[in-house]
């Protein structure tokens, strides 16, 4: 022991910050991870993006005395005529629009329907570009994918597109939502009970998602299914941080975002299984059963019961971890024990308007909610918007999405452990990840369609690597911006403020209409204006550091060992 008992906590005292005690427990709320995560991304497969000939549109009945070929058929045929060079061309090059009819009027108070077709192919299909053509939008649609999706289930296509956003936004406003109960319920509920009520939640809502028939149910269940996701990763989190201390709570921290990285990785996998959207999230629900009887072994957090009175439960964990983990409890714990309780159960948290104080620069509590949200939005949305580049080669590419990820995070553990100025090499990071994605731009057109969404998913790792890193970074040095009082607050009010904005920024992918490469543009701006920003950061504190005297340099430099940069204010 470095530390003197008066001087130590006694919890860390008897657990220790890491050992095999912790193992167990650890592995299990990391495996947690991966559930949660296939039912954040799950959507890319649920509901992929149609191609052209996917589904056509069921024209309004016609005259049944007029012989007219369907509107299959008749298009089918133009190709057919024109040697199928258009059936060659790649799903980017719209020559049919399937979401409106054409009325035509051929001057004998006889109106058909055909489809809604480019000037370049009028004259080719009807034989006369110049008859008047009205638009008619089209309400029905026959689907000829052959994997049964939502977007199939439920005609989200044309007009009603934006639906597939939609559910995504509700499942982020089921992860703000559920994030905000479950802090509220955990001053009544363990954390361990709230990890199962979790587990049990998403296995009913989730399976429930899967075999609704309407639309409004099939949102609704999303919603809280990830209300329930938000309850098993939150009361995970709280038993983590209380049953660990030191640098080592810092890296296991890390390290299990790793297993979100996996499940990226295996989804791929497990949805090439599932032929039926309906299979596939029956597929991710079922597995929460293998975490039932396991759940029976993990240990529940000794600080909640200590805080609540219950000495003979905290002995009861406290010894069990003395004993795992070799350790000695002292003579007097007991009293310890009793004065800590004390402490815990008359402290009283500071309210949300105290990190605004101004002790901590309002402008920099400003900016750090800008940085959370960007970083936040574009980790989670870059993982939806790799449908953009194509359904042949969504597995390949979401399974590299997981790759870089990965090392997006041993990245952010380097900089967390061996760096000083972490802020300003994050923002170095994120600046030449947003520059550098501007280069997507280039992509070369006269190649074939596999080489140039090759091209283009490189410039997506590199900016997903690298916000990864910078995330690692804002996710274990935010706190120190403020007081150690004001800390969980902070973090709360920068978690809420992102997911925030994951309910929003999922229809702003409506501007890829336009240009599908203009919402990686929008993002890789963002990433810049928030790397200019921790850049700042790094400047501002460091000279106030100097300032102060607190940080010597060494030979004009800093020391290459980590430590903190910020002092408790």
């Amino acid at each position: 022991m470095t530390s003197s008992p008066n001087s130590e906590d006694v919890v860390t005292q008897i657990t220790g910050n890491f050992g095999k005690w912790q193992l167990k427990t650890l592995i299990f709320i990391c495996l947690c991870k991966i559930p949660a995560t296939w039912f954040m991304a799950c959507i890319s497969f649920t509901a992929p993006v149609p191609q052209t000939a996917e589904f056509l549109c069921i024209p309004p009945e016609r005259d049944v005395d007029h012989h007219t070929l369907h509107p299959a058929e008749l298009w089918l045929k133009n190709q057919t005529s024109v040697g199928g060079e258009m059936l060659e061309k790649t799903d980017r090059e719209f020559f049919i629009d399937q979401c409106y009819t054409y009325r035509l009027t051929n001057g004998t108070n006889r109106t058909e329907y055909e489809w809604k077709i480019t000037a370049r192919n009028r004259s080719g299909l009807f034989g006369n570009s110049e008859m008047e053509l009205d638009e008619v939008p089209c309400e029905h649609f026959e689907h000829r994918a052959e994997y049964k999706s939502v977007v199939t289930q439920f005609d989200l296509v044309c007009s009603r597109e934006m639906l597939v956003s939609l559910t995504q936004a509700f499942h982020a406003l089921g992860g703000l939502i559920g994030g905000l109960m479950a802090m509220n319920i955990l001053k009544f509920v363990s954390p361990k009970r709230l990890m199962m009520y979790g587990i049990i939640g998403q296995i009913i809502c989730g399976n429930l998602t899967g075999l609704v028939s309407t639309f409004i149910l099939h949102v609704y269940n999303r919603c809280l299914t990830a209300a329930f996701c938000s309850f098993m990763t939150v009361s995970g989190q709280v038993i983590v941080t209380d049953i660990t201390s030191g640098k080592q709570r810092t890296i296991i921290l890390v390290l299990s975002e790793l297993f979100a990285s996996i499940a990226l990785i295996l989804l791929p996998g497990v949805s090439m299984y599932c032929d039926s959207w309906t299979y596939l999230y029956i597929a991710i629900s079922s597995s929460l059963l293998l975490f039932i009887i396991p759940h029976r072994f993990i240990t529940d957090s000794p600080r909640w019961h200590l805080k609540k009175g219950n000495m003979n439960e905290t002995l009861r964990i406290l010894s069990e971890a003395a004993t795992i983990n070799c350790r000695e409890i002292p003579n007097d714990v007991l009293s310890r024990l009793e004065q800590k309780s004390w402490q815990m159960r008359n402290s009283r948290s500071p309210s949300y308007w105290t990190i605004w104080d101004g002790k901590t620069p309002r402008r920099f509590i400003v900016m750090l909610h800008w940085n959370w949200s960007v970083s936040v939005v574009v980790y989670t949305v870059m993982i939806l918007m790799i449908r953009l580049l194509g359904v042949k080669y969504m597995h390949v590419n979401t399974f590299c999405l997981g790759f870089a990820e990965m090392l997006g995070i041993a990245m952010g553990l380097y900089i967390i452990l061996y760096t000083r100025r972490h802020w300003l090499h994050s923002g170095f990071l994120l600046i030449f990840a947003g520059f550098t994605t501007y280069f997507i731009w280039l992509s070369p057109d006269g190649v074939k369609e596999s080489r140039k969404a090759g091209y283009e998913l490189c410039f997506w790792l590199i900016l997903k690597m690298l916000n990864s890193a910078v995330l690692v970074v804002l996710s274990t040095r935010t706190a120190e911006m403020v007081s150690v009082e004001k800390r969980p607050m902070l973090m709360l009010s920068t978690g809420c403020f992102s997911k925030f904005w994951l309910t929003v920024v999922p229809f702003s992918l409506v501007v890829g209409k336009i240009h599908y490469l203009l919402p990686m543009t929008m993002f890789a701006t963002a990433a810049i204006s928030s790397g200019l920003m921790l850049c700042y950061f790094n400047r501002y504190y460091q000279n106030s550091e100097v300032k102060k005297g607190s940080v010597p340099a060494q030979n004009g430099g800093y020391r290459k060992r980590s430590s903190l940069l910020f002092e408790d204010n």
